[in-house]
C-alpha cells in the first residue's frame, strides 16, 4: 500500500512538474502576444495542402498546453470556411481533450483516488455517480460551459468517467459552441457584418447558457 501511495505521489509531481514547465514555455517565449487568428491564420496557410493535418495537430497542442481554443476556432473559420472549419475544429478539439483527460489519468487519477476520496466519502459517491452517468454529465458540461474547455479536460480525467462516455460526449457536445466560433471566422473574413453580428450574439447567448437554463428549471 505505502509503495502505491508513494507511486502515485511520484506521478503527481510529475504531472504538476509539466504544468509548470508549460506555462513556463509559454511565457519565457512570449506565445501569447503572437497567438490571435491573423497570426494562426498565416502560419498555417503557408503549409498548403497540409494545413487542416497542421490545424488538428496544433489544436491537440492547445488543448494540452492551455491555449485558448477560441483563436484557432476562429482561425479555421477564417482558413477553411463555416462547414469544413467546424468539422476539423471539432476533430481536433476531441483529441486534444481526450489526450488531457489521459494525461491527467495517469499521473494524478491514483493520487485523487488514494488520498482524496478516502478523505472525502463525499467526493467519492459522487464520483461513483459520475461513473454510471458520465455520458450525460460531460454532455452537459460542453453544452453549457461552466468551466474553462482546457482545465475541465485535466479536471475530468480525475474522475471515474468512462473514456467512451467522455470522447463521444465531448465530440457531440461542441459542436454548436465550436459552430459558432467558426463562423464568425468565416463572417469576418467575408467581411459580412451583418453575419457578424449574428456570431457575436450567438456567443453571448452561449456565455449566458448557463443563466438561461437555471431560469428556466426555476420556473419549472
Amino acid at each position: 500500500m505505502q509503495r502505491v501511495k508513494l507511486k502515485s505521489k511520484r506521478k503527481l509531481i510529475i504531472f504538476i512538474v509539466l504544468i509548470v514547465i508549460s506555462f513556463f514555455i509559454i511565457k519565457q517565449f512570449n506565445i501569447m502576444s503572437h497567438f490571435n487568428p491573423l497570426e494562426v491564420r498565416n502560419m498555417i496557410s503557408s503549409t498548403g495542402s497540409f494545413a487542416p493535418l497542421v490545424f488538428i495537430f496544433l489544436y491537440v497542442l492547445s488543448s494540452v498546453f492551455f491555449l485558448p481554443g477560441a483563436v484557432f476556432s476562429i482561425s479555421s473559420g477564417i482558413l477553411f470556411g463555416t462547414v469544413l472549419g467546424t468539422i476539423y475544429t471539432v476533430i481536433g478539439a476531441s483529441i486534444g481533450a481526450t489526450l488531457a483527460f489521459l494525461i491527467a489519468r495517469y499521473f494524478a487519477r491514483s493520487f485523487f483516488e488514494d488520498i482524496v476520496e478516502r478523505k472525502f466519502p463525499k467526493i467519492k459517491e459522487y464520483d461513483e455517480r459520475l461513473e454510471k452517468n458520465g455520458f450525460m454529465t460531460v454532455l452537459f458540461f460542453r453544452l453549457i460551459p461552466l468551466f474553462p474547455f482546457n482545465g475541465l479536460n485535466f479536471a475530468l480525467g480525475l474522475t471515474k468517467v468512462k473514456i467512451k462516455d467522455y470522447f463521444l460526449a465531448t465530440l457531440i457536445g461542441i459542436i454548436p459552441g465550436t459552430f459558432v466560433y467558426v463562423y464568425l471566422g468565416n463572417s469576418l473574413a467575408e467581411m459580412n457584418y451583418t453575419n457578424v453580428i449574428i456570431a457575436i450574439v450567438l456567443i453571448i447567448l452561449l456565455s449566458l447558457s448557463l443563466k438561461i437554463y437555471n431560469s428556466r428549471k426555476k420556473i419549472k
